[in-house]
């Protein structure tokens, strides 16, 4: 039988590169309260926390924490996210460094930020996908989000590398990134929604 190799464009952490070990961690993000006041994010078994993403009408927009855990009753904030009106770009802040998340061109929906090991890049995985891939310099991928458009409590999961540290650092970097990159795009879609929609009433009346 003719051995099959994935396709250029695909960016599965199964594929590309071959990640065997260690495994890739699998996080999930859900939006809890009614009107998104907050996000649990949980590890691969969907029940233990993670970071709690708590949101405001203010900046910082989004602010990220640790959960208290026995040994640590306390949350631990690690990172905030702050949105522009025009949703571009995020300020990110990584403990106590600034890292604004920037269109890498002026038509481009990949954005690109300074990390604790370089320059890293978010790129959707087509014009209208909803997922979207990290990679580093080197072009190697280091994590992927999906975005989960029609679940009404679940925003997506995002898959990490093996090859990436799980412990504080890089982990928050991209966790930070990818859930406040997913939350522009869902405010521009939310702006050009609403901009439609008035459009549609001026032309009614």
């Amino acid at each position: 039988m003719e051995k099959q190799t994935p396709a250029a464009n695909d960016h599965s952490l199964q594929s590309t590169p071959p990640w065997s070990t260690p495994p890739s961690r699998l996080l999930h993000i859900y939006v809890e309260g009614f009107i998104h006041r907050h996000m649990t994010i949980l590890d691969s078994d969907k029940t233990t926390p993670v970071y709690i993403v708590k949101l405001s009408s203010s900046k910082p927009h989004m602010l990220f924490c640790r959960p208290s855990t026995p040994s640590s009753p306390l949350e631990t904030q690690i990172g905030s996210a702050s949105f522009p009106p025009w949703h571009l770009p995020v300020d990110l802040e990584f403990g106590t460094s600034a890292a604004p998340l920037e269109p890498k061109g002026l038509l481009s929906r990949s954005t690109k930020f300074q990390s604790s090991v370089g320059l890293l890049t978010w790129q959707h995985d087509g014009a209208l996908a909803n997922s979207m891939h990290l990679t580093n310099a080197g072009g190697n991928c280091l994590a992927r989000f999906s975005c989960t458009a029609w679940a009404r409590r679940k925003m997506g999961k995002l898959e990490v590398s093996g090859e990436v540290e799980w412990g504080p650092g890089l982990l928050d970097e991209i966790v930070i990134s990818g859930v406040a990159m997913a939350e522009a795009e869902r405010r521009m879609a939310d702006s050009g929604s609403g901009a439609h929609s008035a459009s549609v009433a001026a032309l009614a009346g």
